[in-house]
């Protein structure tokens, strides 16, 4: 998470795969840049931890809304930029270093279904699986094939297997741009409770992941969802200067 607001540093994708490298840099899943927005509170522009620019991240949103409110930036009712659009979010501090945080997420079409996979995109292509136990799966062999698959080219997909209890989810992601599972990510998790939510009619979900639980709440029309709310809580792992970027 880099503060853009004073100096606007200039990255290149080299830059940040060495930033993001977990042995010999700082260590990501992703680098956010926070710079001034005329119309709103900021604006959040993401990489992946290969370079690529992808156009939204949730958790990474509830992440850079913490960020802003801790630099005095914005606090309370905060309205900010991505790359699929305009995104709200309300922001509380817990304690020291640590955010509950509801960001919005643009509405979302119905998924398409691919025989057992469902196809939808919540700001990033993901593509949703349920299955019976999220840890029997080998996702370093089925991520990749799935991420791959000609049918979902060019943008490719990120990949989330999901286990269905009523009103609660458990989810795995295999994320593009970083091309390894990643603890928990909000797009996906919203994707998945969305799919879950028009097979079941449920429209307000508990997401546990690897790295923690979130809510994702939302209205169902009856081609689209709407009123998309992400929550959970953001703690700031760890502040200081690097000579990378």
């Amino acid at each position: 998470m880099i503060d853009g607001f004073v100096t606007k540093p200039i990255l290149s994708a080299a830059k940040i795969r060495e930033a993001c490298d977990r042995h010999f840099g700082i260590g990501a899943d992703g680098l956010i840049l926070i710079v001034p927005s005329d119309v709103y509170d900021f604006e959040m522009i993401y990489y992946n931890s290969d370079g690529s620019k992808a156009s939204m991240c949730g958790n990474g949103a509830r992440c850079a809304v913490s960020f802003c409110q801790m630099l005095g930036i914005a606090s309370g009712h905060i309205t900010f930029l991505a790359g699929d659009g305009v995104h709200k979010a309300v922001v509380e501090k817990n304690i020291d270093s640590s955010w509950n945080v509801e960001v919005s997420i643009i509405d979302v079409g119905f998924p398409v279904r691919h025989d057992d996979l469902f196809y939808i995109n919540t700001g990033t292509h993901h593509l949703v699986k349920f299955i019976d136990n999220v840890n029997n799966i080998n996702i370093s062999v089925d991520g990749p094939t799935l991420r791959n698959d000609p049918q979902f080219a060019p943008h490719g997909v990120n990949v989330n297997w999901v286990s269905m209890k009523p009103g609660i989810l458990t989810v795995r992601t295999y994320e593009k741009g970083v091309e390894a599972e990643t603890l928990s990510c909000g797009t996906g998790v919203t994707a998945s409770a969305l799919t879950a939510g028009m097979m079941t009619g449920i429209n307000n979900w508990k997401v546990k992941t690897l790295g923690g639980q979130l809510e994702v709440s939302f209205i169902m029309d009856k081609d689209c969802f709407s009123d998309i709310r992400l929550k959970g809580p953001a703690i700031m792992a760890f502040s200081g200067e690097s000579k990378l970027l």
